[in-house]
């Protein structure tokens, strides 16, 4: 039989049709925001399909009704019109210095005068935009298609830059100014980003922009919902199940589960790392792995992250819903650039409560952290006794392996800062790089667990102390009834304490004791 064609290598809605690749059908979605709205911004992390999105809209606006046959959009639109449309893409756009940005913006300005004819245009971004949209009016008779791809990629290129980044802001400003003026000759406009990073001062005079990123009727336009996978790839799914001999749902769900883009929490699979996986028939970290996460790495530079503050942070929507333009909090980067989505929603607080997706974010977010912290401090070692520990449960063998571990770090690595979170902050984020299905500061009724660490086998409900006693640690461990809150995981549970000595530098004592199940 021959294998089925993923679209692994194009984002072009029409190379995917006429490729015949694998396409799964948003358009009843896209349908909907183009009759409910007129100024539509959409928020979605990178490589989650909004390049293809606005190639689809690209199609639908030019008429192409032929693209859509066997879509859910040949049902729904009955009037196919052949609007112009003007699509601007910033994605591609890696450079640092605002010269060569205004050039850039120069040549995609010069692509559509070329196509109105536009012979000898304006000075200054906003007249030559303005007339390429009101030409392009008169020209066709129909009113004209604005689409702005990753607007704001520039801007996260120069996230470390705060001059480079005000110079973009005005010429983007300059950019954009005229949309508002020119609603008489707009029948659409559409903006994409993966961030809110300076849209209220690129797009102020668009008061009219409705933002659906966080609208629960929209939260699958990108991505892929859980009945998708299941339903249109659900003969991929079985064939990397058949060929790896495992159960393939289970895998990918834990793998590239977990986005949120509403408070109704629609289960979203990650559409890169997905038809990655299905194609490759191999589980990787590929969205996490597709590129440097740049804009994160210069952010660590600035901000002392422990990464387990941000495995669950409570807030309102006021806190990570709000424009970065000068980064000071890092949770409304993290969440709309994807290393963080909603877990929960409380309707009686208003609140939400924010956490890494999925596995495949939670270890590669752990891995570049601990590769940035800790340079010189090779970890494979360790990697491969905790692989040994998930089959063999043997956690003597496995402390024994964590003191070696310690025992390699360089004085100077802690700058003389070592104490019980400085130890609480390299087991986490080692062994989250790891994979592993791991919690820190787990609440309960009667406090909080330093960490929670779900083997196949066992629960390991673990409290740390330094310059105490293991002994303080179990006393703790048992008077707030930790293990308690796992009595019905089916699993062993085990209470663990260590100690870690600033004499040694390493655990001094450990204690671990079953839980007893009445």
């Amino acid at each position: 039989m021959e294998r089925r064609r993923y679209p692994v290598d194009t984002q072009t809605f029409s190379n995917i049709v006429e490729g015949n690749y694998i396409y799964v059908d948003k358009t009843d979605l896209v349908y909907k925001m183009v009759k409910d709205y007129r100024y539509v911004f959409l928020s979605r992390p990178r490589r989650f399909g909004k390049s293809l999105l606005c190639s689809t809209l690209k199609e639908y606006f030019e008429g192409n009704k032929e693209m859509f046959n066997g879509l859910q959009m040949a049902e729904l639109e009955k009037d196919w019109v052949k609007y112009p449309v003007i699509h601007l893409d910033f994605s591609d756009n890696k450079s640092n210095d605002i010269d060569s940005i205004k050039e850039t913006i120069s040549a995609k300005l010069e692509e559509y005068e070329k196509i109105f004819n536009i012979t000898d245009p304006r000075k200054g971004f906003n007249y030559r935009f303005s007339d390429i949209i009101t030409t392009a009016n008169q020209i066709s008779g129909y009113k004209a298609v604005v689409i702005i791809d990753e607007y704001d990629a520039i801007m996260l290129n120069a996230i470390d830059n705060d001059e480079l980044q005000s110079q973009i802001r005005t010429v983007m400003t300059d950019l954009f100014s005229p949309l508002k003026k020119l609603d008489p000759y707009l029948r659409f406009v559409f903006i994409t980003g993966i961030t809110k990073f300076s849209q209220m001062s690129i797009f102020s005079a668009l008061n009219n922009l409705q933002d659906i990123s966080l609208m629960p009727e929209f939260e699958a336009i990108c991505g892929i919902s859980k009945d998708e996978l299941f339903t249109q790839l659900k003969d991929g799914l079985q064939d990397f199940a058949d060929e790896n001999e495992i159960q393939a749902a289970e895998r990918f769900t834990k793998k590239y589960d977990g986005y949120h883009f509403s408070k109704k929490k629609q289960d979203i699979f990650n559409p890169f790392s997905v038809i990655r996986a299905l194609n490759d028939r191999t589980l990787n970290d590929y969205w996490f792995g597709s590129a440097t996460p740049t804009a994160l790495i210069k952010l660590i530079r600035k901000f002392d992250i422990e990464m387990f503050d941000y495995d669950s942070v409570e807030c309102e929507s006021s806190r990570f819903n709000q424009p970065v333009e000068s980064v000071t909090d890092l949770v409304p980067f993290l969440f709309q650039t994807g290393y963080l989505t909603i877990k929960d929603y409380n309707k009686d607080y208003n609140t939400y409560i924010l956490g890494y997706p999925n596995e495949e974010v939670k270890s590669s977010m752990a891995n570049v952290l601990y590769k940035y912290t800790y340079k010189t401090h090779e970890n494979i070692p360790l990697k491969k006794a905790f692989i040994d520990f998930s089959r063999d449960d043997d956690l003597d063998k496995f402390i024994e392996h964590l003191k070696v571990f310690f025992y390699g770090f360089p004085f100077s690595m802690d700058n003389g800062k070592a104490n019980e979170l400085h130890y609480h902050s390299i087991l986490y984020t080692a062994l989250a790089s790891f994979g592993a299905n791991i919690t820190a500061n787990q609440e309960t009724a009667l406090g909080k667990a330093d960490l929670v660490l779900k083997m196949p086998k066992t629960i390991y409900v673990i409290e740390l102390k330094y310059n105490r006693s293991a002994n303080a640690g179990m006393r703790q461990i048992e008077q707030r009834e930790y293990a308690k809150a796992h009595l019905d995981s089916g699993k062993r549970i085990v209470k663990l304490a260590i100690n870690f000595s600033s004499k040694d530098r390493n655990i001094e004592s450990y204690k671990a004791e079953e839980e007893k199940i009445d």
